[in-house]
């Protein structure tokens, strides 16, 4: 009976540990659909996590695009990369975190990424956070 038991529990203890180390499920990206003759638009999540949740935004070359993040949380930043993956922007290392404005070098999908960046002590505690992204394609 002893023996039955240590093996349910040794069981149960690597199905759990296993489950535990399989790697987080990547966020898709959503698009961020601008109407016509409307400029701007405005999308908003949660953040779960240390990943970041991205979004897909066209663009033409030389446009502007503008970001503002805002989020009653501290610690939320957000990043612009453009359409081959090189980072354009990232505000955590800004002046000025919740906010962007630049000019399209080239067209395509730009992807913007908002996260949240916490200490090494708060980084297991699974807080969520809400934000508000507004997204702005200006032709000046």
């Amino acid at each position: 009976m002893i023996r039955k038991t240590r093996f349910a529990v040794l069981a149960g203890s690597l199905l759990l540990g296993s489950a535990a180390l399989q790697a987080p499920v990547p966020v898709l990206a959503r698009s961020v659909h601008l109407a016509p003759h409307v400029p701007s638009t405005v999308v908003s999540g949660t953040l779960e996590g240390a990943g970041p949740v991205p979004f897909r935004v066209p663009v033409k070359e030389g446009q502007q695009l503008n970001i503002q993040c805002h989020s009653r949380k501290s610690g939320i930043y957000f990043f612009v990369k453009d359409q081959s993956g090189s980072m354009v922007y990232d505000s955590a290392v800004s002046p000025q975190p919740d906010r962007w404005t630049g000019e399209v070098s080239s067209a395509g999908l730009y992807t913007v990424g908002v996260y949240q960046k916490r200490s090494p002590v708060h980084l297991h505690k699974g807080q969520t956070a809400f934000f508000r992204l507004h997204v702005a394609v200006n032709n000046d």
